[in-house]
This record gives structure tokens, C-alpha cells and sequence, in this order.
């Protein structure tokens, strides 16, 4: 009987078979993620999703 443990994707919800990325940052585990299950993701996607990370475009008026 081989009971393994399903590792899921904080994000998506999708399981995660052969690798998983994980916030190394203490500052940011001790934030945002009340468990190490919380700390677990599909993809660097995924990670930035949760995080509300975006990439802007700095507009040459602002400047």
C-alpha cells in the first residue's frame, strides 16, 4: 500500500507530478503563506498570479 501525499498547485489547483516551485524568501513566506502547502506552485505563472505580480510599461510621459 503506497500511500503518496498529492501535491497541488496553490493557483490553479492542478496536480503537480515531477516539480513544483516555492517562495524562497523568508519575508514573503512569513506574509503570505500560513502553511508550506500554501507555498507550493505549478509554474513561475502561477507563483506571480498569486502574488498579484504584473509587468508595466513605463510610459515615456512619465518620465
Amino acid at each position: 500500500m503506497n500511500k503518496e501525499k498529492i501535491i497541488i498547485c496553490s493557483n490553479c489547483g492542478n496536480e503537480i507530478e515531477i516539480l513544483y516551485y516555492k517562495c524562497l524568501d523568508n519575508y514573503i513566506q512569513t506574509k503570505y503563506f500560513d502553511t508550506e502547502e500554501e507555498n507550493i506552485f505549478c509554474s513561475h505563472e502561477c507563483f506571480c498570479k498569486y502574488l498579484s505580480l504584473e509587468e508595466i510599461e513605463i510610459d515615456e510621459e512619465e518620465l
